[in-house]
């Protein structure tokens, strides 16, 4: 009887998931990057350094702080959310802080712009420039995604999720010309960007140790 009611089951889930993505296409996290790239007709380009020019940022004594007393709350097997939690979180609380809380920060945010084309679900994190933390404003600045370890898997999920800021940006009538995004798996980063339907991707890893480095290019990102 389990059995059976356990492929009963499975197949009314498998069900559910093909009217889902049928009914609303794909989510952030279901693209690879073959489809991002050919459904949004995107031009994908790596580089090695790009942000190798923007000025450091020391970071606070509280930063410093949090993220040595946090990272042993996320060694071993960990989850997502965990990893954002302890260590993405902070960093990014810094930057608003130096940004003297003129920038908006969303955590675990549904952003939903475009259920057809797969532009739904939910966001790690996503800063807008307008400081309103009831809601979120155009323009969208940056996105960021939290990975256990493949910061790769992690790239197609956020370049979706730059297409939609964009997107978003341009229906509410503010559109900007460069939306940015991360991958982490939170001692690690890699950084992106989207201008018009050229995404960079910068191959240089980020390492925890360069902490002022990662503060100067998210401040530069949001600027």
């Amino acid at each position: 009887m389990y059995p059976f009611l356990l492929r009963e089951c499975t197949r009314c889930n498998a069900y559910y998931r093909r009217t889902v993505a049928y009914t609303y296409g794909m989510a952030y996290e279901s693209f690879t990057l073959s489809q991002v790239e050919t459904q949004f007709e995107l031009t994908l380009t790596q580089t090695r350094d790009a942000y190798a020019q923007i000025a450091p940022i020391a970071p606070s004594k509280w930063l410093k702080q949090s993220l040595r007393f946090q990272s042993p709350l996320v060694v071993g097997r960990t989850s997502d959310k965990r990893r954002s939690e302890f260590l993405v979180a902070p960093i990014l609380v810094e930057m608003r802080e130096i940004k003297d809380e003129t920038v908006a920060l969303f955590s675990g945010v549904k952003f939903d712009v475009d259920k057809k084309a797969g532009l739904h679900g939910y966001c790690d994190f996503l800063m807008s420039r307008d400081a309103l933390l009831n809601a979120i404003k155009a323009p969208a600045l940056f996105v960021t995604g939290a990975k256990k370890e493949d910061l790769n898997a992690g790239v197609p999920q956020c370049i979706a999720e730059m297409v939609a800021a964009q997107r978003f940006n341009d229906a509410e009538g503010k559109p900007i010309e460069t939306v940015y995004g991360a991958v982490t798996d939170g001692t690690r980063r890699r950084f992106l960007s989207q201008r018009e339907k050229i995404v960079g991707i910068d191959l240089r890893e980020y390492g925890i140790a360069e902490l002022p480095q990662i503060l100067g290019i998210l401040v530069h990102m949001v600027s």
